[in-house]
């Protein structure tokens, strides 16, 4: 077995090397979108000799998996993590946990898991996953080897869609919409109804952009209910998990243990529920961002006298109208203040007023003059 990473060559080559002789702990860090969740599970799949898809939580008897079940990693989760990982394997050579969003861990969830990063087990290696490195604590990120997923480019992104089974023209324009992220990428191209909104979420910048948006909040709350469907599905999607977990302990004999397990299951269901929820929501606003930074690009790739470097889906005679009484300096202030926004999205945010400051900054590029050549 190997691994392959397209798109990441510098973390393929040091995974690769990591699966003879690996060291107690890795932090796989970068933006969404980035391939590293997959690396994550490839790379346990390798450590523990087993098909990939046995990588899930409950599926294999040497591996342990933790994220947040509200906005943190906490104390109690880490504790279960060090239990589980305390027993000599049972089917594989080593044990493996994974730390999904290991940038959530608070202090004092991070204090008891250095611990363990500091004297682990000789049988055990840990791998953790983080979108910001710099939120990772310094006593963290020092005692794991730091292996870096940077965006990946349009065409390692096309490459990754048909490897999945895209035909090699949708994954082409695909790869250049998705700006560098995957997950969104895969949305696209498994989900028409997902490329549509983006679609009118490109004319609605557009319209902003060429003759302004009169009606700007109904923009908004259109383009809002995109973003709430994606995060009711993921709700209903957990709340099915925990039901079905539930249902499970339905059929065991009644016992105190048994009782508090069930309480633990709600109560945690209900928190996963809310955080998957949210975290659906702030990954399609961050592809609502992509898109309308995509279209700002497009602009200015029209102003430059590079048509040919457009991708996104709006008319070329539309883009050329805007940039002619667009500013490219506008413009590229524009792409900034707009990513502005999704830096913001890093903390807990209200997704309806982020759409509102997105569609604000975009009005705010728009200028009645003509741009001097």
């Amino acid at each position: 077995m190997t691994i392959s990473l397209p798109g990441q060559p510098r973390a393929e080559v040091l995974l690769r090397a990591a699966v003879a002789e690996p060291a107690h702990a890795y932090l796989l860090h970068g933006p969404p979108g980035t391939g590293k969740h997959d690396a994550s599970r490839a790379f346990a799949a390798l450590l523990l000799g087993c098909d990939v898809r046995r990588v899930v939580p409950g599926s294999h008897p040497d591996l342990a998996m933790i994220e947040p079940e509200g906005e943190a990693l906490l104390v109690d989760q880490i504790h279960e993590l060090a239990g589980a990982l305390r027993y000599r394997p049972q089917e594989a050579v080593r044990r493996v946990g994974i730390v999904d969003e290991a940038d959530r861990l608070n202090r004092d969830a991070a204090n008891a898991f250095l611990k363990t990063l500091e004297e682990p087990p000789g049988d055990v290696v840990l791998i953790l996953v983080a979108e910001d490195f710099s939120r990772v604590l310094p006593t963290v990120r020092s005692r794991c080897q730091p292996i870096a997923f940077p965006p990946l480019s349009a065409s390692a992104l096309a490459a990754r869609l048909e490897a999945d089974g895209v035909v090699a023209e949708l994954a082409a324009d695909l790869g250049g919409r998705a700006r560098g992220d995957l997950d969104f990428a895969r949305r696209l191209a498994t989900d028409p109804a997902a490329r549509q909104w983006i679609g009118e979420v490109e004319a609605r910048v557009a319209q902003a952009l060429s003759a302004g948006l009169d009606q700007e909040d109904a923009a908004v709350q259109a383009t809002f209910a995109g973003v709430k469907a994606v995060g009711d599905r993921a709700q209903q999607d957990a709340e099915a998990d925990t039901a079905a977990a539930l249902e499970r302990l339905e059929k065991l004999p009644s016992s105190r243990e048994l009782d508090r397990e069930r309480k633990r299951l709600e109560t945690s269901g209900k928190t996963t529920a809310t955080r998957r929820r949210r975290r659906a929501e702030t990954d399609m606003m961050r592809a609502v961002i992509a898109t309308v930074q995509l279209v700002l690009r497009d602009v200015l790739c029209v102003q430059a006298g590079a048509p040919n470097r457009v991708v996104s889906s709006i008319d070329p005679a539309t883009l050329a109208a805007i940039a002619e009484t667009v500013s490219r300096a506008r413009l590229e202030r524009g792409i900034v203040e707009v990513d502005q926004v999704r830096i913001a999205l890093g903390q807990p945010i209200n997704v309806s007023l982020a759409l509102a400051a997105v569609f604000a900054r975009v009005r705010m590029v728009r200028r009645r003059e003509a741009v001097v050549a």
